[in-house]
């Protein structure tokens, strides 16, 4: 049980979907599904370093200089 919490944690979207299809309509194109998971993918890998960043350099807080 505690697995498929740990998978759905690290499933969970991060972006605001309607959001970034909106964006992405307003520039006259359009998306996958696939393309939606992988952009929160990539902003959790994002974080992630940021954070590793944060914690090698002794700060609790992530800066922009983090990214």
């Amino acid at each position: 049980m505690g697995e498929n919490t740990e998978a759905k944690k690290e499933s969970a979207m991060l972006i605001v979907q309607s959001k970034v299809r909106d964006l992405i309509r307003e520039k006259e194109m359009r998306t996958s599904d696939e393309f939606i998971t992988a952009l929160s993918e990539h902003v959790r890998q994002a974080v992630e370093k940021a954070v590793a960043r944060a914690k090698e350099n002794g700060r609790s807080t992530l800066r922009p200089a983090d990214l």
